[in-house]
């Protein structure tokens, strides 16, 4: 039997979601000026001592198994270079807000994911409907693109989209293995996030010749720490209360992003943004509501 959320899980999902939520605005900053390759690394780079930080203050210890050290890795794929990756890719093209918007989807990405490795996840008819008025959003919100043939920022919003996939894969992932301890799974997250960005970035990108300005560090900056404590959050609450129930993280996204978006950068959405962001919240909603029931 499924357990209720208690008031400290609630708290749990409001921080971790008002944090990462914050960091699309501030990406939208700092891509700017730095690629996107040398934008995620670095985000993986200023996060993986902070989370080393808070796990030694957990008084947690990292594992030394080969096959724990396997599973840190494919989480440093599957949640930290892909999404990471991604993302700022994305964001060169796309405003913050509608980027937290299609992170938003991760709700109805679970809900076609997680049946195909969760045995205790299935695809009800509820969930079913939640997850086609999610994607109608999606085609609202990337069709003016289409007809507008705005290429790039239709390749923008598609790109975006992989980032929920794979963090929803991650997020899968993780339930399979209960027994690491959150603090330990986003410290390995963030080691092997470097590990994998950092090359990418001297590879593709010429990390090393890049002139920044302080405002842009600075957004680098928040970005790693905003995502060191919210991962660090959400993997406590993926141990907490499942998978299914921390998809609702990326429904507060949005709303986080567009608000910071408006007061930070003055973006204003279009009229289908907001039609879209509606359709997505009430699929999302449908399905998560529908996963804490069964």
């Amino acid at each position: 039997m499924i357990k209720p959320m208690t008031l400290l899980d609630w708290a749990i999902l409001g921080l971790a979601a008002l944090l990462l939520g914050s960091t699309f605005v501030f990406m939208n900053i700092a891509v700017s000026e730095v690629h996107p390759f040398t934008l995620a690394a670095a985000r993986a780079i200023v996060a993986a001592p902070i989370c080393w930080a808070l796990l030694i203050f957990f008084g947690v210890k990292m594992p030394r198994s080969r096959a724990e050290w396997i599973v840190f890795f494919w989480l440093g794929v599957l949640t930290a270079a892909i999404p990471f990756g991604t993302v700022a890719w994305g964001q060169q093209h796309i405003e913050s807000g509608l980027a937290g918007i299609l992170f938003g989807t991760s709700p109805i990405m679970s809900v076609i994911l997680a049946p195909l490795f969760l045995k205790e996840e299935r695809l009800t008819s509820r969930r079913l409907i939640g997850s086609i008025i999610g994607f109608m959003g999606i085609v609202i919100l990337i069709g003016p693109s289409v007809l507008a043939n705005a290429t790039d920022q239709l390749l923008g919003g598609l790109i975006t989209l992989l980032a929920p996939i794979s963090h929803t894969l991650g997020a899968i992932y993780a339930r399979h293995h209960p027994k690491l301890a959150p603090p330990a799974m986003a410290t390995g997250q963030m080691i092997f996030g470097s590990i994998i960005l950092l090359p990418l970035a001297f590879y593709f990108e010429n990390s090393p010749a890049i002139e920044v300005s302080g405002v842009a560090i600075g957004a680098m900056v928040w970005v790693g720490i905003a995502t060191a404590f919210a991962m660090s959050l959400y993997f406590l609450a993926v141990k907490r209360v499942g998978a299914a129930r921390v998809s609702l993280v990326p429904l507060f996204f949005p709303v986080v992003a567009i608000i910071l978006g408006f007061i930070i950068l003055k973006e204003r959405l279009s009229v289908e943004a907001f039609l879209g962001l509606a359709l997505i919240l009430t699929g999302a909603i449908a399905v998560s509501s529908s996963s804490q029931k069964n």
